[in-house]
């Protein structure tokens, strides 16, 4: 069935491969263990170097430096013969020329294994890693430990005598090679593990990526064939080489990392074979406890554990469990991936090799952890904490966790709460002020400590929050993160109301692009005013549903008139640049949401558009016009764009992608960031938000009904809401200042549309009619199993938003476009609206706590009153024309899914 997993091209580009059947997918690197920010191991596979003589590497690429080595060696003797199936020490001058580097028949990758098909001699070797994923269980999820499974049969027909072998060095530990480390070995009835720590660890402290404070495990099932040692590299390996087995030595000279570079390894006897009964398994893991420091709301430094940690009490009970557990975990592993696969072979069977890729990559950059109090373990106290690898050390990103949440969403939307828990937690805090979101948490992992410093990204980042949140809310029905947080979410909801149309200029969105008026970074913000209308739905809060309701369904009507090109066909990157575009991902949030916001009709237009831009750079797209070259973020944005794009874009774009990240000339774990022209990487090294990868799979998943619990918040909250009566005002004055803004490029429209037709009939002139839908009933769709494929539901008939598309005369094929001239006058007169906090609130710098914050009151924009008279009339023409429209059309227009 996978036969995307194998092509028979590329024979002359990787010529180590010995085989007829050769991988089409190549990636520079192939994921071995891969389960927390400090335990990712990779397999580099760049430059043609046959993989089997390349030592692992830690994830943390440096391009001067390339990344760290860690020393993780297997060998098989074959009757007597010594190959090398994994590490770089056939070269070793003491053993070069009699030990023989295996030969790598073809790899697989799946979402949870990486499986080497291997040559040694008269003996056929698969060894899997396995890293499972356990999206239900998260107290497997949290034990940061993976397998290698080793199964050998002989190729000739005949049996062998045969000895398997695998150890790992200190450099697990410590970038710093001089860090002076120790040991011990614990051969226990059910296991034999040796356990390696740093002499001196340093707490939350890190080098070069990798963490000083933890401890290495290498273990595997204690048997009469099982063998083990210390000592130096050569000692115990040319121990093996020579006997075949491990003498039990245990060398207590405690020293520095590469001083004679100690190993720790664990070998088995087989005797002679033709095939293995059952699979060798060893499991590495490293543990760090406590893994987070976080800082709580009221200034407490609170130390946070692996969540596994409240089941097991010693090392023994918990590498005891995970290795009894191989054979379920494999089998579970098994459906995982055959669930993902087919999945996303039923959208491109190239995404079925991205998601392969990706999946281990982002649960490689979380932490699952739980509190210590008084009363022992706070199992109820779930946090779960991301680090921004390849880019910086900022703790839960919020763009980067934007970009992995398809995958979260996809796999069980419950890891969405303890994800955004600490985020909102600490930004609803008096510590915090600021009247937009928080970029992280922390600048400094694996330290929480928040972060209150101003940031360019506050339209970027306040809708992201909104975004997740709902999406949360709506796949997993927990309404908890809406009821205690609901004034916050609100406050940002209002900050978008504001800002969000017109985008300053030092406004920067998640490609770190700064541009006045950006088209892309200003849907993004009106999505989130939609999103938080749904949330206060959802809390039975009307007033404020309406409020943002109106606000995003004007705002995305003057949107559609300014960023759509003076021909209609696409999106410009800012308004009124003709010569410019851009690559729309921030749409995706509409199809994630359901919204129905965007117009359909840009959907196609946009990938019609993309297509035409095929002849451009190797690697898919540039991020805009102005960089055409620059990949930032390229595949996350490349799949965000596709999931939102018709269906022959969504192939174009995937394979954009899959181009890259089956590219491996240049070295670097699958990133995020790169060139490309050349594919060279730029930033984002084994980035977790590459979850992006599933962005297609997550629209498939179905709604729930939120279901909002009982809480001392919720009850304060909406007793506040009854006591206050709804601003009417607010709610006229937004949409009436929104239609003097739209009814500007209207008029301009009409007078065209006259024109072309010689002469209007005469519409009567009607009183008080609706000029915009109604708010949206909160109606989530009921829970289906998450491999469900079906599409978003039907909208519900509702009044069209006002675009060309709206504007057009029945048999015409192309809608009003406004000058440049009507353009700029829709610009000056839809600047942000003030909000009723005072300006230090404005600058960041306010002590008011962010739930006091009410919704803006509109006004006109600083118009004379000559001008809003003059747009009173322009409005009551409007209407008329809208009138008009509504007799004209044939079918009912689009609407919104709740």
């Amino acid at each position: 069935m996978l036969t995307w997993l194998i092509c028979l091209l590329l024979v002359t580009a990787c010529p180590f491969v010995q085989s007829q059947r050769v991988q089409s997918f190549w990636p520079a690197a192939i994921p071995l263990a891969v389960r927390s920010p400090y335990f990712s191991c990779w397999l580099p596979t760049a430059q043609n170097e046959n993989p089997l003589t390349q030592w692992p590497q830690f994830w943390h690429y440096v391009k001067t430096n390339g990344a760290q080595t860690l020393g993780w060696a297997g060998f098989a003797r074959v009757d007597s013969t010594m190959y090398q199936w994994l590490g770089d020490w056939s070269d070793n001058p003491v053993t070069k020329g009699t030990v023989i580097p295996a030969n790598l028949t073809s790899f697989q990758i799946t979402p949870t294994r990486t499986i080497l098909a291997i040559r040694a001699g008269a003996m056929d070797l698969n060894v899997t890693f396995l890293t499972p994923i356990e999206p239900s269980d998260w107290v497997r999820q949290s034990i940061p430990f993976s397998y290698i499974a080793l199964d050998a049969s002989s190729n000739d027909g005949q049996p062998h005598d045969f000895q398997v072998y695998a150890d790992i060095s200190a450099e697990w530990l410590s970038a710093n090679g001089s860090s002076v480390v120790n040991w011990t070995t614990t051969p226990a009835d059910s296991v034999i593990y040796h356990e390696i720590k740093l002499s001196s660890p340093i707490p939350f402290d890190e080098t070069s990526g990798q963490a000083n404070d933890g401890m290495m495990y290498h273990a595997m099932t204690n048997g009469v064939d099982v063998s083990y040692q210390t000592g130096s590299d050569e000692t115990c390996r040319g121990q093996f080489q020579n006997n075949g087995n491990l003498d039990g030595t245990l060398d207590s000279d405690f020293r520095p990392i590469t001083s004679t570079f100690p190993v720790f390894p664990l070998s088995v006897d087989l005797g002679s074979i033709s095939s293995t009964p059952s699979p060798v398994v060893w499991t590495v893991g490293y543990v760090r406890d406590p893994a987070i420091q976080y800082t709580t709301p009221d200034g407490t430094a609170q130390s946070r554990s692996p969540y596994f940690r409240a089941n097991f009490s010693s090392p023994t009970e918990f590498i005891s469990f995970f290795l009894s557990d191989y054979s379920a975990a494999s089998q579970r592993s098994q459906t995982l991936d055959q669930q993902i696969l087919q999945d996303a072979m039923n959208v491109s069977s190239n995404l079925a090799d991205l998601v392969s890729l990706a999946a281990r990559q982002v649960f490689g950059g979380i932490d699952i952890t739980i509190s210590n109090g008084t009363g022992g373990w706070n199992t109820s106290d779930v946090m779960v904490f991301m680090k921004d690898m390849g880019n910086t050390q900022r703790v839960n990103p919020v763009e980067v966790l934007y970009q992995a949440f398809p995958m979260f969403l996809y796999l069980n939307a419950s890891f969405g709460k303890p994800l955004l828990a600490p985020l909102l937690e600490f930004q609803d805090s008096p510590q915090f002020t600021l009247p937009y979101a928080a970029a992280d948490i922390g600048t400094s992992y694996p330290v929480a400590s928040g972060d209150t410093a101003a940031h360019n990204q506050e339209i970027e980042q306040s809708a992201n929050m909104l975004i997740m949140t709902l999406a949360h809310a709506r796949t997993s029905g927990d309404g908890s993160l809406i009821s205690q947080h609901y004034n916050l979410l609100k406050s940002w909801a209002n900050y978008l109301v504001n800002n969000t149309l017109t985008p300053a200029a030092n406004q920067q969105s998640a490609d770190q692009i700064s541009i006045a008026n950006s088209t892309n970074l200003a849907v993004k913000g009106i999505i989130g005013i939609q999103a938080m209308a749904e949330i206060s739905r959802a809390m039975g809060e009307d007033g404020d549903a309406e409020f943002f309701g109106q606000e995003a369904t004007v705002l995305i009507g003057t949107w559609e008139l300014l960023a759509l090109s003076s021909d209609q066909q696409h999106l410009l990157l800012d308004y009124s640049d003709e010569t410019s575009w851009a690559l729309m991902y921030n749409l995706y949030a509409d199809r994630l949401l359901g919204t129905n916001l965007v117009n359909s009709s840009i959907y196609q237009k946009q990938t019609i558009f993309y297509e035409s831009l095929s002849a451009d750079p190797n690697f898919g797209l540039g991020i805009d016009s102005d960089h055409t070259s620059m990949g930032d973020s390229g595949e996350t944005w490349l799949l965000f764009a596709a999931a939102a794009a018709e269906a022959n874009g969504t192939d174009f774009l995937i394979s954009k992608a899959w181009d890259h990240a089956s590219f491996n000339q240049t070295p670097g774990i699958f990133p995020t960031q790169y060139d490309t022209s050349r594919g060279t990487l730029t930033g984002g090294a084994a980035s977790p938000g590459q979850g992006a990868m599933f962005a297609p799979l997550a629209l498939s998943v179905s709604n729930t009904t939120i279901v909002i619990p009982p809480s001392p918040t919720a009850n304060t909250n909406k007793a506040k809401a009854k006591a206050k009566s709804v601003n009417v005002g607010a709610i006229v004055g937004g949409v009436v200042g929104g239609l003097c803004v739209v009814g500007c490029g209207v008029v301009a429209s009409l007078l065209w549309r006259r024109r072309s037709r010689n002469s209007l009939d005469t519409v009567e002139k009607v009183e008080n009619i609706t000029v915009g839908p109604e708010p949206f009933p909160y109606n989530s769709a009921p829970n289906v199993p998450m491999s469900s494929t079906s599409g978003l539901g039907e909208a519900p008939e509702a009044l069209p938003l006002v675009s060309p598309e709206h504007i057009a005369t029945s048999g015409q094929t192309s809608g009003i476009v406004p000058s440049s001239k009507m353009r700029e006058m829709m610009l000056n007169h839809s600047a942000p609206r003030q909000p009723t906090t005072s300006a230090s609130a404005t600058s960041g710098t306010s002590s008011e706590p962010a739930s006091s914050r009410e919704p803006p009151s509109s006004n006109s924009g600083g118009l004379s009153p000559s001008d809003v008279q003059s747009l009173r009339t322009e409005v009551e023409n409007l209407r008329r024309v809208m009138l008009e429209i509504r007799a004209e059309r044939d079918e009912p227009p689009p609407g919104y899914t709740g």
